[in-house]
């Protein structure tokens, strides 16, 4: 796998987070890894058989767009389908942190369009490692960096859905004030919580903007499930890339 989009998009849900030099602040950021490469290949083995057996029942005069919008619609099926036949999140882990440390959540894929079917889908799976809010600010709590722990602020550029795996993730939703694009202010409309099997389903149809955490509410590290709208890592991490700026919100009017 490709260290260089692993890397990015560990720093933020759609590689949204603006990277940092935090050496150059004496601090060392830490990503959540995987723990057993034997486990994380054995769940990337299982995902395709359930992802095989959901195509299986499906019309084949479907377009890959509507298989892949198919998938994305199920996956809170899919993770609790995953959950059932013993999808091992033991395979994943949060690093030891200290004063010269940063926490940052990271991720993997799990299922790409491209390799695993011939058409190829437009979707890919990844795994989302999360570390809790209350373990990532055990250290260095008051520094403007220590915020890697969370998404930012984000829309989507492609459709994108999630499920819980492990743990519980909040998600705080928002909305655009105004139609000043460069300020990109937006006010927080309302929280919610999603827990082992539930999930969000972005399908562009309406505006989605959101920031995603693990408050510690189940576990100290939070396991996701997400599938976006392109058919390899790689497009979806370049997606991200030239998508920066405008899915990004930064200012936020709290009244």
């Amino acid at each position: 796998m490709n260290l260089l989009f692993r890397n990015i998009v560990a720093c933020c849900l759609f590689i949204f987070l603006v990277q940092v030099p935090t050496k150059l602040l004496g601090l060392e950021m830490k990503y959540c890894s995987i723990r057993d490469t034997v486990k994380h290949e054995a769940n990337q083995k299982l995902l395709e058989a359930v992802l095989e057996k959901e195509l299986a029942n499906l019309d084949s005069s479907m377009t890959l767009a509507d298989q892949a919008n198919y998938l994305s619609t199920r996956i809170t099926k899919i993770a609790s389908t995953l959950l059932k036949q013993g999808f091992l999140a033991d395979a994943y882990e949060i690093p030891k942190s200290d004063r010269n440390s940063i926490l940052s959540f990271n991720c993997f894929a799990l299922w790409e369009g491209e390799r695993n079917t011939k058409g190829p889908i437009p979707l890919t799976f990844f795994v989302y490692i999360w570390p809790s809010e209350k373990v990532a600010l055990k250290h260095n709590s008051s520094n403007p960096l220590n915020c890697h722990y969370a998404s930012t602020i984000h829309s989507h550029p492609i459709p994108c859905s999630f499920a819980v795996l492990q743990g519980a993730l909040i998600q705080k939703n928002y909305e655009c004030i105004g139609s000043d694009q460069v300020a990109k202010s937006v006010r927080l409309i309302e929280e919610e919580i999603f827990r082992k099997g539930e999930g969000h389903v972005d399908n562009l149809t309406k505006p989605c903007i959101h920031q995603l955490y693990n408050k510690e509410l189940g576990s100290k590290i939070c396991l996701s499930l997400h599938a976006y709208g392109l058919s390899s890592e790689e497009k979806v991490m370049t997606c991200f890339t030239e998508t920066l700026s405008d899915c990004t919100y930064n200012h936020v009017i709290f009244k």
